[in-house]
């Protein structure tokens, strides 16, 4: 059997040129809330399928959440149907993160 030691690795980039890769819709959701119930708030944040982290912050926002979605549309209706309903929020700003 021949062996091949002088053969160059294939690089991934290569193996993947032919593959339509999607990156998705990444934002950053910053929340005011009631202090007294942060609690409340980030466990029903655990529940939403699109959050992929959610952490308690100092200065004017009080959780700074990190969502994911298959576009500007998904993440939308995640803020609006799943975020802002939750009790003790008061507001939700959404920044979309963007390629530049």
């Amino acid at each position: 059997m021949e062996e091949k030691l002088n053969e160059a690795p294939i690089p991934f980039s290569e193996l993947l040129k032919d593959i339509d890769v999607k990156e998705k819709s990444r934002a950053y959701v910053l929340i005011e809330a009631d202090p007294a119930l942060i609690p409340e708030i980030l466990e029903q944040l655990a529940k939403i399928e699109n959050v992929r982290s959610a952490d308690i912050v100092t200065g004017i926002y009080d959780i700074i959440v990190f969502v994911e979605g298959e576009n500007q549309n998904e993440i939308g209706r995640v803020v609006i149907r799943d975020i802002n309903p939750i009790k003790g929020v008061k507001k939700a700003t959404t920044c979309m993160v963007v390629e530049i």
